[in-house]
């Protein structure tokens, strides 16, 4: 007569408990990256990255004399002498930025440093007083044509 014969478990309940808390946080954590690189618009994501991550690093020469050539020219026009603009090397090209009173002065910031960058990629973040700070104040305009910026969004000088 044959007897049957029962075998205790080899592993006791928290080395599986373990075990299968680890495969879940990989299988999770393998799951975001395979969703950021094949996602929806994945590779062009992970593409600008890698390029992001690779043109980090120090201006180059092209991009540090147009960064002087804008100054310059920004210095040498008489109506906006007086003016605070920020010029500064960002990503691929250049940016400007500060706080000028009226939309002509930004236009003819921007296109003289348009001219001086030649081609270099200019990106354009000045502001009009009394326009675009408006939104952040809350208020409404009450016709003053130079309301004083929030103090953390006052230019800073080149």
């Amino acid at each position: 007569m044959q007897r049957a014969v029962v075998r205790p478990l080899a592993r006791r309940t928290g080395e599986v408990a373990a075990c299968a808390l680890l495969g879940f946080g990989a299988g999770l954590a393998a799951g975001f990256l395979m969703s950021e690189a094949f996602g929806t618009g994945g590779p062009r994501r992970m593409g600008r990255e890698l390029r992001r991550r690779l043109r980090a690093g120090a201006p180059a020469p092209a991009r540090l004399g147009a960064l002087a050539r804008v100054r310059a020219a920004l210095d040498a026009d008489p109506a906006l002498r007086g003016e605070s603009i920020e010029v500064r090397a960002r990503g691929r090209g250049l940016e400007l930025r500060g706080w000028l009173p009226s939309r002509s002065a930004r236009s003819l910031a921007y296109r003289a440093a348009r001219l001086a960058a030649e081609s270099l990629e200019l990106t354009n973040h000045l502001l009009v007083r009394g326009e675009d700070d408006l939104g952040r104040s809350g208020g409404k305009s009450d016709g003053r044509s130079d309301p004083s910026p929030l103090p953390s969004d006052s230019p800073r000088s080149a």
